[in-house]
């Protein structure tokens, strides 16, 4: 009997410590199971939160377009024309305000032959205005003209047509350099020309000294 009750206990002890063993072995799962689902819950609401940060920003990016171009439909489109020594002449176009430098580098930028100070780079664009940048040769032969009025005057063979004349022909005339030779292109320009000699002097830095020395060599027909 006492080897029987011996066993017994032996046995009750075994199913006592399998018990105990199994229950912490659940537990211990039940644990690791609920920080694998912490884990993953977070890890979804991270993506999800991810996803939807990334649709807020394309929307906002789509609304900021949509802004820009509406802003750019209101403007007016303007347009001016480049030449001269630049890498391709033509037409270049902008909204709202520019630049002369906006315009050369609109169209490529300067030729190597190009003389940059025979423009104003900081002047704002005007809409139908002509910009024509000058070589350096020409620039230099054009100075050399405005230095000596008195011989260009005595070799005046025809009157210059200042409704007509190109930029290097107006730069012959004595007084008138490259920026007032500009400054005439662009009233022919807004004015359809002049419709009087007098008219020359609603240039800006064009005064009764000036025109006194050219009213004689120029005409408008």
């Amino acid at each position: 009997r006492c080897f029987m009750k011996k066993d017994t206990r032996i046995i009750v002890s075994f199913c006592l410590l399998f018990f105990i063993l199994a229950g912490f072995l659940f537990v211990k799962q039940q644990r690791e199971s609920a920080v694998v689902s912490k884990e993953s819950f977070l890890t979804q609401e991270k993506e999800e939160n991810s996803a939807f940060q990334e649709e807020a920003k394309q929307e906002k990016g789509q609304e900021q377009k949509t802004e820009v171009q509406t802003d750019r439909q209101k403007e007016k489109e303007c347009a001016v024309y480049v030449s001269g020594a630049v890498k391709h002449a033509g037409l270049y176009r902008y909204y709202g305000t520019a630049r002369v430098c906006d315009a050369v580098e609109g169209v490529g930028g300067f030729l190597k032959s190009a003389d940059r100070a025979s423009v104003n780079l900081a002047r704002m664009l005007e809409d139908g205005e002509q910009i024509h940048v000058l070589t350096k040769a020409q620039a230099k032969k054009a100075k050399k003209q405005a230095l000596a009025p008195d011989t260009a005057a005595g070799s005046q063979t025809k009157l210059v047509n200042i409704n007509k004349a190109t930029l290097e022909e107006l730069m012959t005339l004595p007084g008138i350099g490259q920026a007032k030779a500009n400054l005439i292109l662009e009233y022919r320009t807004e004015h359809g020309g002049f419709t009087a000699k007098e008219d020359l002097m609603k240039i800006s830095g064009i005064k009764d000294g000036v025109y006194n020395k050219v009213k004689d060599l120029i005409t408008i027909t």
